[in-house]
């Protein structure tokens, strides 16, 4: 139910990118504890699918300014889409790093990885590589569009990189 509610908040915002109505509302937000939540929800699919789902929550996290709804979906894409296209027995490892002028969120899984002929067309809008459709072939290639929309939106940068057939990368900084 919880990745329908994100579905339908990314087509909500889709809309809203259209018509000029896309707002960042930011307020004080620890992103350590949300992320924490963020894998308290997803650790039994992950358990579920035998993979290993590591966090490693930093102690005394500064509290961000940033938009809290909008960032925990692009954590709750990020980590799911690591769920889904990391075949069972692999490692997916969250981490979060406070460097001293900035701050940097990863996913990196033990996957499928990006085709390097797809790489190019990632974060485009309704795109999915050819081996993500055969994985899961009910993917809107929504989700990583609207995570680069609202990264960019708060003033941060994609990270990204993947090997096909080692795994990937996802994040911001």
């Amino acid at each position: 139910s919880q990745r329908m509610v994100y579905l339908i908040s990314d087509l909500l915002n889709l809309s809203r990118l259209r018509t000029g109505k896309f707002i960042i509302e930011p307020k004080v937000t620890n992103l350590a504890d949300v992320i924490e939540g963020e894998v308290e929800q997803l650790s039994a699919n992950a358990k579920g699918r035998g993979l290993t789902l590591n966090y490693n929550k930093p102690k005394n996290f500064p509290d961000l300014y940033m938009d809290e709804t909008k960032i925990r979906q692009v954590i709750m894409n990020f980590a799911d889409n690591a769920i889904y296209y990391t075949p069972s027995g692999g490692k997916i490892d969250i981490n979060l790093v406070n460097n001293k002028d900035t701050i940097e969120f990863t996913v990196v899984d033990n996957g499928i990885g990006v085709p390097l002929a797809d790489q190019k067309h990632m974060f485009t809008k309704f795109y999915r590589a050819k081996n993500a459709q055969k994985a899961r072939p009910d993917g809107t290639g929504l989700g990583i569009f609207m995570a680069k929309k609202v990264i960019i939106a708060q003033g941060g940068a994609l990270i990204f990189e993947s090997k096909p057939d080692k795994g990937s990368t996802f994040g911001f900084s």
